[in-house]
């Protein structure tokens, strides 16, 4: 086994984030926009570099932060709203990356080492689980909630490595986010940008260098 390939989980094997906020706030009295803004306002009051962060760090539990967004969309657009099932609306969704799904099958019936890397909140985790069979599709998972660690920071990735067996420039991570991309980079990794409208270029360039026998630190993008 000569390469390692982790995907991010929401936004990469599921549909784009954005289209998610959107899938979400369809019937409800704010907007993707508002709900945008106010997840901005939280991560800053709490010093995390997004809204997303404030959860799966442990800061807030599911309810303080759906409470924090509710006094958020309050104070700022006069929305009086209940986002007390947020998250049990949010894994409702269980539309898949098709595509996605059969090109990290396809590359792990070959060999690769696949593996998942998730900045999940402990409060998701039983959705998460029944999400999908991820023993079988992953030889290893590896969550924020519990590891204490996130993406993009390093210690993240370093652990990624010793789990995958191979130096880092033999592991590549595929994420929607610029920052967790940059933050594999740092740590000698590979980093595709995927997901979305980029999962087909991601799949060509995995492809690439699987088939070419090695993984280079920035050779892709």
């Amino acid at each position: 086994m000569t390469h390692a390939v982790w995907t991010d989980f929401r936004g990469v094997m599921t549909p784009p984030l954005q289209e998610g906020l959107r899938a979400y706030c369809e019937g409800k009295p704010f907007t993707v926009q508002q709900l945008g803004r106010c997840l901005r306002a939280i991560a800053d009051r709490h010093a995390c570099p997004d809204g997303m962060a404030v959860l799966d760090s442990g800061i807030l539990s599911e309810r303080e932060w759906t409470a924090e967004i509710e006094q958020e969309l309050a104070a700022r657009f006069a929305v009086d709203a209940d986002l007390s099932e947020l998250g049990t609306e949010w894994w409702s969704d269980r539309r898949v990356n098709t595509a996605w799904l059969a090109a990290l099958r396809t590359w792990r019936d070959a060999g690769v080492f696949v593996g998942l890397i998730s900045n999940l909140p402990v409060d998701w985790k039983d959705q998460f689980a029944q999400f999908a069979d991820w023993d079988e599709l992953f030889d290893e998972v590896l969550l924020s909630c519990d590891l204490g660690v996130r993406k993009p920071d390093l210690a993240m990735f370093h652990l990624a490595a010793s789990r995958s067996g191979l130096p880092p420039q033999a592991n590549v991570l595929v994420d929607d986010l610029a920052d967790n991309v940059a933050g594999a980079r740092r740590a000698g990794w590979a980093g595709v940008t995927g997901g979305g409208d980029a999962t087909r270029s991601a799949i060509e360039q995995i492809d690439s260098f699987v088939r070419v026998g090695a993984i280079h630190q920035g050779a892709v993008t």
